[in-house]
């Protein structure tokens, strides 16, 4: 890669950092496809996205943990389980339709976004229909609320299916704690911002075990653009109203159930 390819590459990594930070996604679906534009080679590309994650992880987390929307004990509880399916999941991926599973997880992102879409009258309402039995009361900064246990498995369990269809737990892990089990959706920006990270610590590892090629002063100010615009992004998520904040999610999950399509026919 040119000087020149890399400036431009950093500077698109930068802006799309900030509004995909604002909502704790990751943003890596984006980067790859940057990365390949400018020349890098495609087990390069997976392997520098992942690091330009893990950075800007760090930098979200830091601006959500210090304003008290990272709740530690929820995120280890469901982060420890899934990231463990989530590999097993990627190892299964060889026995099962993966375009089929592809276009299934589409249509249940573009279900999540037109719920989060929709008005709310009751921040950490909880659907009729989710289980109220074993309660796990929580506070995290201003927000008190009350977790069904049995969110573990079921995250676990999209973990499982998001490994084998290689797609980032973020994706699934906002819209199961904001839409199903009631908690706040700042609270869950924040432990999906972390959650993340700690995805791509693992993606990342995986990657240079296999012998992925990685160059860390191509990565270096790629990851550091991604780590300013994720600096950016969350310090305008706690300053945006809520409803726009669910609006710019679902805008997100539709584009990136599109995206998803279309890489199966494309």
């Amino acid at each position: 890669m040119s000087i020149a390819e890399i400036v431009i590459a950093c500077a698109l990594a930068g802006g799309l950092a900030i509004p995909f930070s604002m909502v704790g996604q990751g943003g890596g679906s984006t980067y790859v496809p940057i990365l390949l534009a400018v020349g890098m080679e495609m087990h390069e590309a997976s392997t520098t996205s992942l690091f330009m994650i893990m950075l800007a992880s760090i930098s979200a987390t830091f601006v959500f943990g210090r304003s008290k929307t990272v709740d530690w004990k929820l995120l280890m509880a469901v982060a420890i389980p899934s990231l463990a399916s989530s590999f097993a999941g990627g190892f299964t991926a060889q026995w099962v339709s993966v375009p089929a599973l592809k276009i299934l997880f589409a249509v249940v992102l573009m279900i999540a976004a037109i719920f989060m879409a929709r008005p709310v009258t009751r921040e950490g309402a909880v659907p009729t229909f989710m289980p109220r039995t074993r309660l796990w009361n929580r506070v995290c900064g201003d927000f008190k609320y009350a977790i069904d246990l049995s969110v573990i498995p079921v995250v676990t369990l999209a973990g499982f299916i998001a490994g084998m269809i290689g797609v980032g737990g973020g994706l699934f892990v906002l819209p199961l704690l904001a839409l199903l089990f009631g908690c706040p959706l700042r609270v869950a920006i924040g432990v999906s911002s972390t959650y993340v990270g700690l995805a791509a610590v693992t993606g990342f590892v995986g990657h240079l075990a296999g012998g992925d090629p990685f160059d860390i002063w191509v990565a270096l100010p790629l990851a550091a653009a991604a780590f300013i615009g994720a600096r950016i992004g969350p310090t305008l998520s706690l300053k945006t109203d809520t409803d726009k904040l669910r609006w710019i999610l679902a805008i997100i999950l539709v584009g990136l159930a599109g995206w998803m399509i279309a890489k199966i026919f494309v």
